[in-house]
């Protein structure tokens, strides 16, 4: 006689887990950006003529004509494609399946826009792009087989050195960077560097933030591949869903909060119930407006660290 084995679906539900993806918030920000909302615009001041010293040579003064610019960046849509719950699965699990997947289609929207942020704030300046210069080390990043140079004190007082040079810390705000799993182990090994766990500064973690330096609130994020998001080609930045090769170099964005910005939408979901040609089935659908980028053209205020390869 065949043997009845009883089955019991538990209640708790084990999630899928998304990277840290709050760092972008630390930004200049456009909301209720409407559906149909393809550029933001953003009024940027142009220079004037320094202030002088001393009786004029003549009178009346020569007029200058203030003429300000706009600086425009575009939105693009994110979205998910649309789940079909069947009728039959919602009667199946103990969980509220609904409730579930639309939560995890928020996840996968809030992990793109992380994305998209990150490649759109990493600059192509030159000047702005540094590499590390410590001693060889493997690499965690998946598709990189090449050792990397670690990252080390020198290299993070090069980064300092240049946010004191672009001149943006009278404009208030703070200096942010995000660094890859490997480029925080080298981190801890610094002497000099003091994380908010050792401090017991509990408000930082629940930001994200994992630790401060040299005066920069430091994230820390890992994408599947094992980056951060900020990938590059020589000097230009890629998009964290490229293919990871060998080639290609990874690292760290420092970024000023008053410098970059970001225009969100609101993120719309869409709850078909009954949907006709499904068999009672619930059909899901998400998506929202988005846009980031660096707010002068002159890319100060955004630097990259970038791995070295050996």
């Amino acid at each position: 006689m065949a043997e009845i084995r009883t089955t019991i679906y538990s209640s708790e539900l084990q999630k899928l887990i998304f990277p840290e993806n709050s760092f972008y918030k630390k930004s200049i920000g456009e909301a209720g950006v409407a559906d149909t909302t393809e550029q933001v615009e953003k009024p940027v001041q142009t220079a004037i003529s320094k202030a002088k010293e001393g009786a004029p040579k003549s009178l009346p003064l020569s007029v200058e004509t203030s003429t300000d610019k706009t600086k425009k960046y575009n939105t693009t849509l994110i979205y998910c494609q649309p789940l079909l719950i069947d009728s039959q699965s919602e009667l199946l699990v103990n969980y509220n399946k609904r409730n579930s997947k639309q939560e995890q289609q928020a996840g996968e929207i809030n992990t793109k826009v992380a994305a998209y942020t990150m490649a759109h704030w990493c600059p192509t300046a030159k000047t702005n792009i540094l590499k590390t210069s410590g001693n060889a080390r493997p690499s965690n990043i998946m598709g990189f087989t090449s050792q990397r140079k670690a990252l080390t004190k020198e290299d993070l007082l090069k980064v300092l050195n240049l946010m004191m040079r672009m001149g943006v810390s009278g404009m208030g705000g703070n200096w942010f960077g995000m660094v890859t799993a490997d480029m925080y182990t080298d981190l801890l090994a610094i002497p000099d560097f003091v994380d908010y766990y050792k401090t017991g500064n509990e408000s930082k973690l629940k930001e994200g933030v994992i630790g401060r330096i040299l005066g920069i609130d430091i994230f820390q994020r890992s994408t599947d591949e094992g980056h951060c998001g900020v990938l590059y080609n020589g000097e230009k930045p890629l998009s964290g869903d490229a293919e990871v090769k060998d080639s290609l170099l990874s690292g760290a964005l420092f970024w000023h909060d008053k410098m970059v910005c970001r225009a969100e939408g609101k993120l719309r979901t869409v709850v078909n119930t009954n949907a006709p040609g499904y068999l009672g089935g619930t059909i899901i659908e998400s998506f929202c407006r988005y846009g980031a980028d660096i707010i002068r053209d002159d890319q100060k205020g955004v630097i990259s660290l970038l791995e070295e390869k050996v």
